[in-house]
Protein backbone atom coordinates (compact mmCIF):
# COMPACT_ATOMS: atom_id res chain seq x y z
CA UNK A 1 0.00 0.00 0.00
CA UNK A 2 1.33 3.50 -0.88
CA UNK A 3 -1.43 5.22 0.26
CA UNK A 4 -4.04 5.75 2.74
CA UNK A 5 -6.48 8.37 3.62
CA UNK A 6 -9.53 8.76 6.10
CA UNK A 7 -12.29 11.02 5.51
CA UNK A 8 -14.76 11.71 7.94
CA UNK A 9 -17.50 13.39 6.00
CA UNK A 10 -19.23 12.71 2.38
CA UNK A 11 -18.52 15.80 2.02
CA UNK A 12 -14.75 16.00 1.99
CA UNK A 13 -15.29 12.60 -1.16
CA UNK A 14 -13.05 14.62 -4.25
CA UNK A 15 -14.06 12.84 -7.43
CA UNK A 16 -10.52 12.97 -8.47
CA UNK A 17 -9.25 10.90 -5.84
CA UNK A 18 -11.09 7.64 -6.60
CA UNK A 19 -9.89 6.63 -9.85
CA UNK A 20 -7.72 3.57 -9.06
CA UNK A 21 -8.53 3.77 -5.14
CA UNK A 22 -9.95 1.05 -3.18
CA UNK A 23 -12.61 2.68 -1.14
CA UNK A 24 -14.51 1.84 1.70
CA UNK A 25 -18.04 3.34 2.73
CA UNK A 26 -18.92 2.98 6.50
CA UNK A 27 -22.65 4.20 7.51
CA UNK A 28 -22.62 2.42 10.59
CA UNK A 29 -26.33 3.44 11.91
CA UNK A 30 -27.53 2.43 9.98
CA UNK A 31 -27.11 1.88 5.92
CA UNK A 32 -24.23 -0.48 5.39
CA UNK A 33 -24.63 -2.35 8.50
CA UNK A 34 -28.19 -3.46 6.90
CA UNK A 35 -27.23 -3.36 3.36
CA UNK A 36 -24.80 -6.07 4.41
CA UNK A 37 -27.62 -7.91 6.59
CA UNK A 38 -29.44 -7.68 3.64
CA UNK A 39 -27.10 -10.16 1.24
CA UNK A 40 -26.80 -12.05 4.06
CA UNK A 41 -30.04 -12.78 4.50
CA UNK A 42 -30.64 -14.12 0.76
CA UNK A 43 -30.97 -10.72 -2.11
CA UNK A 44 -30.07 -11.17 -4.87
CA UNK A 45 -28.82 -7.70 -5.79
CA UNK A 46 -28.77 -4.54 -4.04
CA UNK A 47 -29.42 -1.14 -5.65
CA UNK A 48 -28.30 2.22 -4.10
CA UNK A 49 -29.81 5.20 -4.55
CA UNK A 50 -30.04 8.95 -3.94
CA UNK A 51 -33.15 9.80 -4.19
CA UNK A 52 -37.26 8.67 -3.56
CA UNK A 53 -37.49 9.65 -7.75
CA UNK A 54 -34.26 7.76 -8.72
CA UNK A 55 -35.60 4.66 -6.44
CA UNK A 56 -39.26 4.98 -8.02
CA UNK A 57 -37.49 5.24 -11.64
CA UNK A 58 -34.88 2.17 -11.14
CA UNK A 59 -38.25 0.20 -9.48
CA UNK A 60 -40.39 0.83 -12.87
CA UNK A 61 -37.01 0.17 -14.88
CA UNK A 62 -36.37 -3.09 -13.94
CA UNK A 63 -40.12 -3.66 -13.80
CA UNK A 64 -39.80 -7.66 -12.32
CA UNK A 65 -42.14 -8.46 -9.33
CA UNK A 66 -38.88 -9.57 -7.52
CA UNK A 67 -37.96 -6.14 -6.63
CA UNK A 68 -38.50 -4.30 -3.57
CA UNK A 69 -38.05 -0.72 -2.46
CA UNK A 70 -36.22 0.01 1.08
CA UNK A 71 -34.89 2.84 3.20
CA UNK A 72 -35.03 5.78 4.87
CA UNK A 73 -34.76 9.98 4.88
CA UNK A 74 -34.43 11.58 7.99
CA UNK A 75 -34.98 8.51 9.91
CA UNK A 76 -37.93 7.81 8.66
CA UNK A 77 -39.74 5.33 6.13
CA UNK A 78 -40.51 6.41 2.90
CA UNK A 79 -44.08 6.62 2.31
CA UNK A 80 -44.68 4.19 -1.12
CA UNK A 81 -41.61 1.73 0.08
CA UNK A 82 -42.32 -1.91 0.91
CA UNK A 83 -39.72 -1.56 4.05
CA UNK A 84 -37.55 0.67 5.72
CA UNK A 85 -34.09 0.69 6.81
CA UNK A 86 -34.03 -1.65 9.80
CA UNK A 87 -32.71 -4.94 9.55
CA UNK A 88 -35.36 -7.19 11.10
CA UNK A 89 -37.66 -5.92 8.24
CA UNK A 90 -35.31 -8.29 5.35
CA UNK A 91 -35.98 -11.24 6.40
CA UNK A 92 -34.64 -14.42 4.39
CA UNK A 93 -38.68 -15.29 3.83
CA UNK A 94 -39.37 -11.90 2.30
CA UNK A 95 -36.01 -11.19 0.62
CA UNK A 96 -34.37 -14.11 -0.87
CA UNK A 97 -33.98 -13.90 -4.67
CA UNK A 98 -35.13 -10.33 -4.39
CA UNK A 99 -33.50 -7.06 -5.76
CA UNK A 100 -34.03 -4.49 -3.21
CA UNK A 101 -33.18 -0.83 -4.58
CA UNK A 102 -32.57 0.37 -1.16
CA UNK A 103 -31.88 4.78 -0.18
CA UNK A 104 -30.56 6.37 2.80
CA UNK A 105 -30.02 9.79 4.29
CA UNK A 106 -26.08 9.17 4.31
CA UNK A 107 -25.20 5.55 3.64
CA UNK A 108 -26.06 5.74 0.11
CA UNK A 109 -25.47 9.15 -1.04
CA UNK A 110 -21.92 8.59 0.16
CA UNK A 111 -22.01 5.04 -1.63
CA UNK A 112 -23.54 7.26 -4.70
CA UNK A 113 -20.60 9.79 -4.76
CA UNK A 114 -17.82 6.90 -4.58
CA UNK A 115 -19.09 5.08 -6.92
CA UNK A 116 -16.25 5.86 -9.39
CA UNK A 117 -13.63 4.33 -7.32
CA UNK A 118 -12.00 1.18 -8.76
CA UNK A 119 -13.14 -0.90 -5.99
CA UNK A 120 -16.22 0.11 -3.71
CA UNK A 121 -16.74 -2.35 -0.24
CA UNK A 122 -19.15 -1.58 2.57
CA UNK A 123 -17.81 -1.71 6.07
CA UNK A 124 -19.37 -1.84 9.60
CA UNK A 125 -18.06 -2.76 12.77
CA UNK A 126 -19.86 -6.61 11.97
CA UNK A 127 -17.16 -7.32 9.22
CA UNK A 128 -14.57 -4.21 9.29
CA UNK A 129 -12.05 -6.96 10.68
CA UNK A 130 -12.71 -9.18 7.36
CA UNK A 131 -12.61 -5.59 5.50
CA UNK A 132 -9.21 -5.16 6.98
CA UNK A 133 -8.22 -8.77 6.07
CA UNK A 134 -9.63 -8.62 2.67
CA UNK A 135 -7.75 -5.27 1.48
CA UNK A 136 -4.59 -6.72 3.20
CA UNK A 137 -4.81 -9.93 0.71
CA UNK A 138 -5.51 -7.89 -2.17
CA UNK A 139 -3.11 -5.13 -1.58
CA UNK A 140 -3.98 -2.29 -3.33
CA UNK A 141 -1.53 0.55 -3.94
CA UNK A 142 -4.53 3.40 -2.30
CA UNK A 143 -7.26 2.87 0.28
CA UNK A 144 -9.61 5.68 1.01
CA UNK A 145 -11.91 4.84 4.14
CA UNK A 146 -14.72 7.22 3.84
CA UNK A 147 -17.20 8.05 6.94
CA UNK A 148 -20.46 8.37 5.42
CA UNK A 149 -21.25 10.55 8.69
CA UNK A 150 -24.73 12.56 9.23
CA UNK A 151 -26.03 15.54 6.60
CA UNK A 152 -22.43 16.70 6.33
CA UNK A 153 -21.92 16.21 10.32
CA UNK A 154 -18.85 13.77 12.15
CA UNK A 155 -20.26 10.67 13.27
CA UNK A 156 -18.72 8.80 15.92
CA UNK A 157 -19.85 5.31 15.47
CA UNK A 158 -18.07 5.76 11.80
CA UNK A 159 -15.34 6.50 13.13
CA UNK A 160 -15.06 3.98 15.56
CA UNK A 161 -15.51 1.46 12.58
CA UNK A 162 -13.11 3.75 10.59
CA UNK A 163 -10.45 3.39 13.32
CA UNK A 164 -10.69 -0.58 13.92
CA UNK A 165 -10.24 -0.87 10.22
CA UNK A 166 -7.31 1.42 10.17
CA UNK A 167 -5.49 -0.70 13.27
CA UNK A 168 -5.64 -3.83 11.16
CA UNK A 169 -4.08 -2.54 7.88
CA UNK A 170 -0.53 -3.27 7.15
CA UNK A 171 -0.09 0.00 5.92
CA UNK A 172 3.75 -0.06 6.59
CA UNK A 173 5.24 3.32 5.21
CA UNK A 174 2.15 4.58 3.14
CA UNK A 175 1.58 7.81 3.18
CA UNK A 176 -1.74 9.01 5.17
CA UNK A 177 -3.31 11.78 5.28
CA UNK A 178 -3.79 13.33 9.16
CA UNK A 179 -7.07 12.04 9.81
CA UNK A 180 -5.53 8.38 9.25
CA UNK A 181 -2.42 9.58 11.04
CA UNK A 182 -4.68 10.40 14.06
CA UNK A 183 -6.80 7.11 13.95
CA UNK A 184 -3.98 4.96 14.22
CA UNK A 185 -2.35 6.38 17.04
CA UNK A 186 -5.86 6.16 19.11
CA UNK A 187 -6.84 2.44 19.57
CA UNK A 188 -10.22 1.40 20.63
CA UNK A 189 -11.13 -1.89 23.10
CA UNK A 190 -13.60 -3.68 20.78
CA UNK A 191 -14.91 -5.08 24.17
CA UNK A 192 -15.59 -0.98 25.03
CA UNK A 193 -16.93 0.09 21.42
CA UNK A 194 -20.60 -0.58 22.44
CA UNK A 195 -19.83 1.54 25.46
CA UNK A 196 -18.37 4.27 23.27
CA UNK A 197 -21.01 4.18 20.30
CA UNK A 198 -24.34 4.16 22.82
CA UNK A 199 -22.80 8.21 23.66
CA UNK A 200 -22.83 9.27 20.18
CA UNK A 201 -25.88 11.37 18.96
CA UNK A 202 -27.60 8.66 16.75
CA UNK A 203 -26.63 6.18 19.56
CA UNK A 204 -28.39 7.85 22.24
CA UNK A 205 -31.34 8.39 20.06
CA UNK A 206 -31.27 4.03 19.56
CA UNK A 207 -31.61 3.98 23.43
CA UNK A 208 -34.26 6.93 23.83
CA UNK A 209 -36.39 4.42 20.87
CA UNK A 210 -35.88 1.37 22.75
CA UNK A 211 -34.20 -0.04 20.20
CA UNK A 212 -31.64 -2.09 22.27
CA UNK A 213 -31.26 -5.43 20.77
CA UNK A 214 -30.57 -3.43 17.60
CA UNK A 215 -28.33 -1.59 19.05
CA UNK A 216 -26.74 -5.34 20.21
CA UNK A 217 -26.72 -6.75 16.85
CA UNK A 218 -24.83 -3.38 14.91
CA UNK A 219 -22.52 -3.56 17.48
CA UNK A 220 -21.63 -6.82 17.77
CA UNK A 221 -17.97 -6.60 16.68
CA UNK A 222 -16.41 -8.86 14.12
CA UNK A 223 -18.99 -11.15 13.62
CA UNK A 224 -19.57 -11.01 10.12
CA UNK A 225 -16.86 -11.91 7.27
CA UNK A 226 -19.11 -10.92 4.31
CA UNK A 227 -17.38 -8.59 1.93
CA UNK A 228 -20.30 -6.74 -0.35
CA UNK A 229 -18.69 -4.49 -3.04
CA UNK A 230 -20.41 -2.24 -5.61
CA UNK A 231 -19.96 -3.58 -9.34
CA UNK A 232 -19.98 -1.86 -12.44
CA UNK A 233 -20.96 1.54 -10.18
CA UNK A 234 -24.60 0.18 -10.03
CA UNK A 235 -25.12 -3.11 -8.06
CA UNK A 236 -24.48 -4.24 -4.48
CA UNK A 237 -23.50 -8.36 -4.67
CA UNK A 238 -21.11 -10.62 -3.02
CA UNK A 239 -17.44 -10.59 -3.24
CA UNK A 240 -17.08 -12.75 -0.35
CA UNK A 241 -19.94 -14.67 1.57
CA UNK A 242 -19.64 -15.12 5.21
CA UNK A 243 -22.24 -14.09 6.75
CA UNK A 244 -21.61 -14.40 10.56
CA UNK A 245 -19.05 -16.02 12.19
CA UNK A 246 -20.06 -17.01 15.39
Amino acid sequence: MEKCRLWLSTEEIKQESLQGATVVVIDVLLATTTLVTIMERGARRIFPVSSVEEAQQLKTKLDHSSVLTGGELGGQPVEGFDMAHLPDEYTPERIKDHDIVFLSSNGTRAIMKAKDADTLLLGNLRNAYAIADHINRKAPEEVIIICAGSLGQFSLEDYVCANLILSQLNVGNAHLNDAAVYARHQRFDPDHVAQLVAQGRVGRNFGKLGLDELFEFVVDVGTSSSIVELHNGVELGFTSIGGETK
